[in-house]
């Protein structure tokens, strides 16, 4: 109903759209692992398709990057990766992610991580 008051003004930030993007990337329920563009198109509605498409394969690779990094580290170490870690091998490949949507991945990552190996030891620090 009240859709145009969530529309982004342009000139349209990419910064701004990928993190609305993994937003949308990371929802569970009924647009779990699904893809964005509709979403984003709602929010940007002068994108091209090619570039929703874009979008798309962007924040769905960043997701599965971010899960991939936390349960590959406890499937070798057997303990949690630490965000701070974890953050800077992020920021290291994609350099857009709000310090908001980090702490969001990390989260889901151990989640996902604790759904297959049960609890694990989070790195402390020295």
């Amino acid at each position: 109903m009240f859709e145009w008051f969530r529309r982004r003004k342009q000139p349209y930030e990419r910064r701004q759209i990928l993190n609305d993007g993994i937003g949308f990337a990371m929802e569970f329920g009924r647009n779990w692992l699904k893809p964005i563009q509709s979403r984003l198109e709602k929010l940007y509605p002068h994108l091209t398709n090619e570039e929703l498409d874009t979008f798309n394969q962007s924040c769905q690779e960043a997701m599965f990057f971010g899960h991939s990094l936390v349960y590959n580290f406890a499937e070798g170490e057997n303990k949690l990766m630490d965000f701070e870690v974890f953050t800077n091998r992020i920021l290291e490949k994609h350099p857009w992610f709000s310090e908001s949507k980090l702490k969001r991945l990390y989260s889901q990552s151990c989640y996902y991580t604790y759904k297959d190996f049960g609890p694990l030891e989070k790195i402390k620090r020295d």
